[in-house]
């Protein structure tokens, strides 16, 4: 059985990084998208934290 050496391991690991890394980058661009839409229904400000203003 041919197994794999440390720098074949290593390299899989990398691929599957940047795999997993390209696939959260497209996440975040998807639900960026849908809450610029849903801002644009509902006339909402979604582009910021929003915090309470305690002082009021």
């Amino acid at each position: 059985m041919n197994d794999p050496s440390m720098a074949d391991l290593v390299a899989a690991l990398q691929e599957q990084t940047a795999a997993i890394n390209r696939l959260a980058e497209s996440n975040q661009q998807v639900i960026d998208y849908l809450l610029a839409q849903e801002a644009e229904e509902t006339g909402a400000d979604l582009e910021g934290p929003s915090y309470l203003d305690l002082d009021d």
